[in-house]
């Protein structure tokens, strides 16, 4: 049996970003429904067992009775559940340990960061149910779920695309960051999610797709970033880009330089005031801190998978 693991987010969604711009809320029924529909696909291969981390709200199981009869067995790994991104990264290390094939994440580009934090190499199904999604797949979860059967049922290594992230140090803590590393003027996480450019300093960001929000959209303003890259960004001045900044709020942000990093590269924050946001959050003081272009996690690829069935 091939194992594919399954990590859901019940809270993904509901961050302020619903009162601040034009977020969706996606509720514990609908995200049932939407991981009923991957199990109906990835239940189009046999010798597919799927080993999900339980949660609080009870979306696995919800999903697992909407496809019965269509979908692969489901199995729960042991363990409390915390309610917090713990269980997404204890639950990715295990997954790891396993053997699992693919781990699949049901969320946004913080569920995303703790699967990627617990299992740094992990083939990555990301699919998106969170408010910024600039790192998961945003196709229809029945045709993701038929891509992930093919790769993992076909030998599809190849299926699965290399990306580059940013790792974070500093005194208070390390982390990983699959999208952007922003540095705020904030002192308090709050609410976590930032909200204006007004709080924006510098930032490390790993993609430049048009199609993204957030400061990924401030990135492909920019221009094309060349893979295995980060763009770091540092923001203020006169001269503005046009951003998609959150859902339903498009911005002029203020841009004073930015230039490309490789794999590898290892530089200092310019600012040990204020805090770093990890992929939209904001999470550690930025007190001594530097920032790592790393090799970020392999994350499928729709048209290779489908082509291998």
């Amino acid at each position: 049996m091939v194992i594919v693991g399954l990590l859901t987010n019940p809270a993904s969604s509901k961050d302020i970003r619903r009162l601040t711009g034009l977020a969706r809320v996606i509720d514990v029924e609908e995200k049932a429904n939407l991981v009923a529909r991957l199990l109906v696909g990835l239940g189009t291969a046999p010798g597919i067992r799927v080993v999900a981390v339980d949660d609080q709200a009870g979306l696995v199981r919800r999903a697992a009775r909407l496809a019965h009869g269509r979908a692969p067995v489901v199995e729960f790994l042991d363990g409390d559940i915390e309610g917090t991104e713990n269980d997404t990264r204890r639950g990715a290390a295990e997954l790891a340990a396993l053997g699992a094939s693919a781990l699949v994440t049901v969320g946004g580009d913080g569920t995303v960061r703790a699967a990627a934090e617990g299992w740094p190499e992990a083939p990555l199904v990301p699919i998106a149910a969170g408010t910024n999604n600039a790192f998961a797949l945003t196709d229809e979860p029945t045709v993701i779920g038929v891509a992930t059967a093919l790769a993992v049922t076909h030998g599809g290594a190849v299926a699965f695309r290399p990306t580059t992230a940013v790792a974070v140090e500093t005194t208070q803590g390390d982390a990983v960051a699959v999208i952007d590393a922003v540095v705020v003027t904030d002192h308090w996480v709050g609410a976590g999610a930032i909200v204006s450019p007004d709080q924006l300093v510098e930032a490390f960001v790993t993609s430049s797709r048009r199609t993204a929000i957030g400061i990924a959209s401030i990135s492909a303003a920019l221009g094309p970033l060349e893979h295995g890259h980060a763009r770091r960004i540092s923001f203020g001045g006169s001269n503005c880009v046009r951003a998609v900044f959150g859902p339903g709020v498009v911005l002029d942000v203020p841009v004073a330089s930015f230039y490309d990093l490789p794999v590898g590269s290892e530089v200092r924050l310019t600012e040990n005031v204020g805090l770093v946001a990890l992929d939209g959050e904001r999470r550690l003081p930025a007190a001594g801190g530097k920032v790592r272009v790393i090799a970020g996690p392999r994350v499928l690829d729709l048209e290779v998978a489908l082509s291998l069935g």
